[in-house]
């Protein structure tokens, strides 16, 4: 007999993807407070996921959920793109 999953909260894509959107958003403020290669380059890869998982959710029926979700990937987009831009001054 299979196991039944302990967590409380139902698997959807919504929920998959606001867990998605919460690491992405983790990781671009890591990168962003500390600036490196290696902590942007997770952070691409975070917010490339979460963007999967966006793209999976989007015929959600609860449309201010979903938005919630892309407006936090947005902020998310953003965070990096700063971290980007901070990595390469420290370079210069």
């Amino acid at each position: 007999m299979p196991e039944q999953p302990t967590s409380m909260q139902a698997q959807s894509p919504l929920s998959d993807a606001q867990n998605s959107v919460l690491k992405a958003q983790r990781a671009a403020t890591q990168a962003l407070s500390h600036p490196s290669a290696t902590a942007v380059h997770q952070a691409e890869h975070a917010l490339a996921k979460a963007n999967r998982a966006v793209a999976q959710a989007d015929q959600d029926p609860n449309r201010q959920a979903f938005q919630q979700v892309e407006q936090n990937l947005h902020d998310a987009q953003q965070r990096l793109s700063a971290a980007k831009s901070a990595t390469a001054a420290r370079r210069d």
